[in-house]
C-alpha cells in the first residue's frame, strides 16, 4: 500500500508541474485563447466517431487473441469488457489501472483462470507494441530529417528509437527463450519467476497458433491508424499546417512516452511531447497544446461511455458487482500479479 501511495503521489506531483510548465507563459495562454475562437469544431465530432471505430477494431484483436486461449465471449460482451477497461484505465491511478479491470471481469465472464485471462490482456499489449514499433519505423522516415531537426524533437526522437529497441529485443527474446525452452532452467531464485514462466508459456501458445497471432497482428494497423486519426481531427480543428503523415510521425513518439505510468494518464507529459514534437513543423506551442489537450477530450469522451456501460453492466450469470467489491478484488489480483514468483 505504502509503495502504491508513493507512485501515486509521484505521477500526481510530475503531473502538476508538467501542467504548469505548459500553461504558465502568458503568450502561449493567448495563443490558445485566439485558436479556441477559430476553432472548427465539427471536426471533433469526427473525432468521436472514428474513436468508436476504434474500438471497435481493438474488439476485435482482443477476441482473436481470447480464441487462441480458447475464451469464449459474444463479441458485445467482448466490446463492453473492453470499454470499461478503457474508461478504468484512463480514471484508475498506477501503472496497470483498466487492464486488471478487463482481467477480472474476463474472469468472471468466462470462469476461467488468472493466467488465462491475464496473458490474453498482456499479449493484446505486446501485440500492439509490435505493431507500434513497424509503424513507428514506416512513418519516421518520412519526417526524420524534420523531426531531428530541433534539439527537443531530436531528442525525444532518439528515446523513442531507443525504446523501440529495447522493446523489439525484449519481444524477440521472449519468443526464443519459449520456443528453446530456456526458461526451465531458470533458477527458483530469480525474482518473478513465475510470471517469467507464465509470458513463456503465453509465447508458446499463440507462436503455435501463429496464424491467428499474425491476423491480430495485421488488425492492429487500422487500430494504431484510427487512434492516430483522432488527434489528427483535433489538429484539423485549431490548423491546416499539419497533414496526416505530419502526425502519424509523430504520434507513435507520444503514445510510446506517455505509455510509461511517469504522469497520471500521460497528462501534462503528452503537452509537452506535442509542443516540442510540432514546433519543427512550424505549430505554436499554445496551438501545439490545445491539439494535445483536445486530442486527449475526444478520447476521454469515448472512455466515459464505458463507464456508463459499467453502470448497467451484468455478468452473463446475471450477478451486480458493486464498484468497491470490484476495487477490492482489483486491488487483490494486482498485488498478486506484482509478487508472483
Amino acid at each position: 500500500m505504502l509503495k502504491k501511495t508513493l507512485i501515486t503521489l509521484l505521477q500526481l506531483a510530475v503531473t502538476i508541474g508538467l501542467l504548469w510548465w505548459v500553461f504558465h507563459d502568458p503568450g502561449a495562454r493567448r495563443e490558445m485563447g485566439a485558436a479556441l475562437k477559430l476553432a472548427d469544431w465539427w471536426w471533433l465530432g469526427v473525432g468521436v466517431a472514428v474513436f468508436f471505430a476504434c474500438t471497435l477494431v481493438a474488439t476485435v484483436r482482443w477476441k482473436v487473441l481470447l480464441a487462441v486461449q480458447n475464451i469464449e465471449m459474444s463479441w458485445f460482451r467482448t466490446w463492453q469488457l473492453f470499454m470499461i477497461g478503457m474508461f478504468f484505465n484512463l480514471f484508475m491511478l498506477g501503472s496497470t489501472g483498466g487492464d486488471v479491470v478487463k482481467m477480472f471481469l474476463t474472469m468472471r465472464e468466462t470462469r476461467t483462470n488468472k493466467a488465462a485471462a491475464l496473458l490474453s490482456v498482456f499479449m493484446d499489449r505486446v501485440i500492439g507494441m509490435l505493431a507500434l514499433i513497424f509503424l513507428s519505423v514506416a512513418f519516421l522516415y518520412f519526417r526524420y530529417d524534420q523531426l531531428s531537426h530541433t534539439e527537443g524533437s531530436a531528442a525525444l526522437l532518439n528515446i523513442l528509437l531507443w525504446l523501440l529497441a529495447a522493446a523489439m529485443a525484449t519481444i524477440i527474446g521472449m519468443f526464443v527463450v519459449s520456443g528453446l525452452g530456456w526458461v526451465h532452467y531458470l533458477p527458483a531464485w530469480i525474482p518473478l519467476r513465475g510470471r517469467i514462466v507464465e509470458i513463456s508459456a503465453a509465447c508458446h501458445l499463440y507462436a503455435k497458433g501463429w496464424r491467428t497471432t499474425v491476423w491480430a497482428f495485421l488488425v492492429s494497423f487500422p487500430l494504431f491508424a484510427m487512434f492516430f486519426i483522432t488527434f489528427y481531427c483535433a489538429a484539423r480543428a485549431f490548423t491546416d499546417q499539419l497533414g496526416v503523415v505530419d502526425i502519424f510521425s509523430v504520434m507513435p513518439i507520444v503514445a510510446v512516452i506517455t505509455a510509461i505510468p511517469i504522469s497520471v494518464s500521460g497528462i501534462g507529459l503528452r503537452e509537452s511531447l506535442f509542443v516540442s514534437l510540432l514546433a519543427p513543423f512550424g505549430v505554436s506551442a499554445g496551438v501545439a497544446t490545445l491539439i494535445s489537450v483536445t486530442g486527449f477530450f475526444i478520447n476521454t469522451l469515448g472512455s466515459l461511455a464505458g463507464g456508463l456501460i459499467f453502470l448497467f453492466y451484468k455478468a452473463s450469470d446475471r450477478e451486480t458487482i458493486s464498484l468497491r467489491d470490484m476495487h477490492k478484488e482489483v486491488d487483490r489480483l494486482e498485488d498478486e500479479i506484482e509478487h508472483s514468483e
